[in-house]
């Protein structure tokens, strides 16, 4: 229906090309990714032109530390870390050619890739890496420092011994990019790099992103897209060849489209129920039930409107301890929930997984126990107040409402999401003690104070036989390109 404004859109933007693969040298480990990892096989003939939605908004001077899912997808094809994390869990390279640590694993040092470079053709050096990392290591839980041993070796200094290469440095936050003179956009590594951003004045579209193949890849031009599109179904109708989301109407639809193939991404988010109450209990010295496995299937099955299972462990939470004093190092009040009146289940307006969980439990938790076992199993957990003193409601609130709340603990509980595979799940757990500072007070026993419900995932919609796909072990989608030339 809006397919002949979105043809005009590209027909008035210019396409750029995108991105060397680079071709590099043979190193240990491997940099070759197993044929697991490729979720969408290349075809022999490239496509000219690709283009890629991006459903969230994108703010370039923030690059290439990525604030939400659209970023993400896009930052990750233009700046590179110093590792990465295969779609099995193996870590491979990246900038980092090679790496051994020291000190009991308290040191580590990374050797730059031979012939890396920036965009521009500026060498890569150790001392851009440190310049580039200096406040992302300000902002980290693990690393506690980084200095320049040679033009291109980098140390790393831990806070806490690690027996293995530290993955914090797969985050965004330590992909290596440069100040640029001429652009708002830094400079990169990466196999990409954005040539023009154009903002179109129209409906749905808010800017235009072209990308170029960097270092003389035989690739597509890829135009990213930042829309703002009540339904992305619409987007598929027009000119789209390519998206990522967990919206099950957009996959329902895509699937019983024959020009698309729908793949489902590794698992991303856990959600997770927060009540103060539970809190309140642990830091009296009980330990209230968890929600038994069966009920977290029936909750994903019947309950979440979207492609989830119920929660798997283990998770990050787990294994806090090896984090030292950074999980203890944090305090915060005490819970002000009042115990009587109106309970509220506390979520974010604008995601509708955890308001359907919250509905449930809200459901679940005003059933007379008696007359349920589920009813039961949810009101031990959640450390319901006995008796009719009380009515429970499922209330969705701003963004900045929830994070007031969230913080001063004074809502009963909260339906929060948090990464399934945080790249450092120390700084995983200290963000959420800011989000959530009462919950500090458990410190190492943080784990018993989370109800992990479900976990979700998203998909990518493709165009076939139009280009390849692969993942990572955080589900970050990559395009599949042929290099032409090394760097």
């Amino acid at each position: 229906m809006r397919a002949s404004v979105l043809l005009k859109i590209i027909g008035v933007v210019t396409l750029v090309a995108l991105a060397d693969c680079g071709k590099r040298p043979v190193v240990r480990p491997v940099s070759v990714l197993p044929s697991e990892c490729e979720i969408l096989q290349a075809p022999t003939e490239r496509a000219d032109t690709i283009i890629i939605a991006l459903l969230d908004a994108i703010e370039p001077g923030r690059a290439p530390w990525a604030g939400n899912a659209g970023e993400q997808l896009l930052f990750g094809h233009l700046y590179e870390t110093m590792i990465n994390v295969d779609c099995l869990g193996e870590v491979r390279r990246g900038l980092a050619e090679s790496w051994k640590s020291g000190e009991g694993g308290l040191h580590w040092t990374f050797e730059l890739r031979e012939g890396a470079r920036f965009w521009d053709g500026t060498p890569v050096t150790a001392s851009d890496v440190v310049l580039s990392w200096q406040d992302a290591v300000t902002l980290d839980t693990v690393i506690d420092s980084a200095s320049v041993a040679g033009k291109r070796t980098v140390h790393v200094y831990l806070k806490q011994p690690s027996r293995e290469v530290p993955r914090t440095l797969t985050a965004s936050v330590f992909a290596v990019r440069k100040p640029s003179t001429t652009s708002q956009w830094p400079l990169g590594t990466g196999p990409y790099r954005i040539t023009s951003s154009k903002r179109v004045s129209t409906p749905m579209v808010g800017h235009m992103f072209s990308a170029h193949a960097a270092f003389g890849a035989e690739c597509p031009h890829i135009q990213f897209m930042e829309t703002s599109a009540d339904d992305p179904r619409d987007l598929l109708e027009g000119v789209i060849e390519m998206l990522v989301t967990a919206d099950p109407a957009v996959v329902e639809y895509a699937r019983r489209r024959p020009q698309f193939v729908t793949v489902a991404l590794p698992w991303e988010r856990t959600y997770v129920l927060l009540s103060t109450s539970r809190v309140v209990r642990l830091r009296n010295g009980t330990v209230p039930e968890t929600i038994p496995s069966d009920l977290l299937d029936g909750l994903a099955r019947d309950a979440v409107r979207g492609d989830a299972r119920g929660y798997r462990p283990p998770s990050w939470w787990d294994d806090l301890d090896r984090c030292g004093e950074l999980v203890t190092a944090h305090s915060g009040p005490t819970p002000v929930h009042a115990s009587s009146g109106v309970l509220r289940i506390v979520y974010d307006s604008n995601d509708g997984v955890a308001r359907d969980l919250a509905e449930r439990i809200v459901a679940l938790a005003t059933t007379d126990p008696g007359a349920s076992p589920d009813a039961a199993a949810v009101i031990s957990a959640v450390c319901a107040p006995k008796g009719n003193t009380f009515e429970m409601v499922a209330e969705g609130t701003t963004t900045s409402e929830l994070s007031r709340s969230l913080r001063s603990g004074d809502d009963f509980a909260y339906m929060v999401s948090v990464p399934r595979r945080p790249p450092d799940p120390c700084y995983e757990a200290c963000e959420l003690l800011k989000r959530a500072p009462w919950l500090a007070a458990l410190g190492f026993e943080l784990s018993e104070a989370l109800i992990p419900l479900v976990d979700t995932r998203p998909y990518v919609i493709a165009k076939q036989d139009k280009f390849g796909l692969t993942t990572d072990w955080y589900g970050n989608v990559f395009v599949v390109n042929r290099t032409s030339a090394g760097r």
